[in-house]
């Protein structure tokens, strides 16, 4: 009877881990990659988060790119208030009418979290927005059943555009449940992924003071909730959120539809040359051929941008280079002309 129940478990715990992923720090664009997100604005008919569980399947086929956003994947170093934010290792930056936005962050093996933002507003001057001690936006490794709880404050402080009042100030408190609830398949017009679903649950009080006669005012308390769930995965050729949707939590509606469109890495891609590179995963040699004659420098960087090989190529259509002494992770690399024109550019992934 004890073997028979043995057999029973494994062949259980076989079943239900077919099909998992794991999302780690590597499966996360590097600094220097332009990330496009597109955003449906008609919220497609049947785009549901549906149940949490294993071996789920979502098909969202019908969703439409009526707009895109642009994120650049940067350096802290590559913005104009690094020095506000010291810790940060990683940040974020979109431009648009409204302004431009920079998220600031810490990212490592361990996690990717936010420490603060800033808005710099036509209309309102820079905004400096910290949180303390930090928003995580992925716990890494994601696995399914992962589950945390945060609280943080996020705290902003503007001109205020009312007489008698020198500044305004917002302080939310947020209470923050993450699990990784579901995993299973995703299908939408770019093909169909293993992912694993994040689903995250806010409750958030926002303090507004004003700073009046030498001291803050307290004005008013404003208390919310809200629900997203994301799709994740590991999938190479996608090196960010897959997937988002954001829920009314009182009548269970989708407000808001976004989705990966794509990426690349360095500067605008013009008379870009084709490029074999193999093998792919690779352990220690890597061969690269080109479909013309080639001159300038191979750069190869790690997640953070940061160069980790650098080769000259002369009058050349094929390189080999030796990565053994890398570490196990991904890579990027870029091709460029000795004018710094960009040639080809990819994902390389050592084993």
């Amino acid at each position: 009877m004890k073997k028979k129940l043995l057999s029973i478990i494994l062949i259980f715990v076989t079943i239900t881990s077919i099909g998992q992923i794991t999302v780690t720090n590597n499966n996360i664009a590097p600094a220097g990659t332009t990330i496009y997100v597109a955003n449906d604005t008609t919220f497609a008919t049947g785009i549901t988060p549906g149940d949490p569980g294993a071996n789920k399947t979502w098909n969202f086929t019908n969703i439409i790119a009526n707009t895109i956003d642009t994120l650049d994947f940067i350096l802290p170093s590559a913005t104009p208030h690094a020095a506000v934010f010291p810790a940060a290792n990683f940040a974020l930056s979109s431009n648009s009418e409204a302004g431009n936005y920079y998220a600031y962050m810490i990212r490592n093996d361990d996690k990717l979290a936010t420490i603060g933002y800033v808005v710099e507003s036509d209309e309102f001057g820079i905004l400096y927005n910290y949180v303390t001690p930090e928003e995580i936006i992925i716990d890494f490794p994601m696995n399914y059943d992962n589950s945390y709880n945060e609280l943080y404050i996020s705290d902003m402080v503007m001109a205020s555009p009312m007489p008698g009042a020198d500044s305004i100030r917002t302080k939310s408190t947020v209470e923050k449940e993450t699990t990784i609830d579901a995993w299973g398949t995703l299908t939408m017009p770019m093909g169909t992924y293993d992912v694993l679903r994040q689903h995250v649950e806010e409750s958030q009080i926002d303090s507004t003071f004003m700073y009046m006669g030498g001291q803050w005012v307290f004005i008013s308390d404003l208390e919310y909730s809200s629900i997203s769930y994301s799709w994740w995965t590991d999938d190479s050729s996608i090196d960010f959120m897959l997937f988002s949707i954001d829920v009314d939590p009182l009548t269970g509606e989708v407000g808001s539809v976004s989705f990966y469109q794509g990426s690349h890495v360095g500067v605008t891609e013009t008379n870009m040359v084709s490029t074999k590179v193999y093998p792919n995963p690779v352990s220690d040699v890597l061969h690269f051929e080109y479909e013309q004659i080639v001159s300038g420098n191979l750069i190869v960087s790690n997640q953070l941008g940061q160069v980790v090989l650098r080769e000259k190529l002369e009058n050349q259509t094929n390189l080999n280079i030796n990565i053994s002494q890398l570490k196990t992770g991904v890579y990027f690399y870029q091709t460029a002309s000795n004018s710094g024109e960009l040639l080809s550019s990819g994902k390389i992934v050592k084993r």
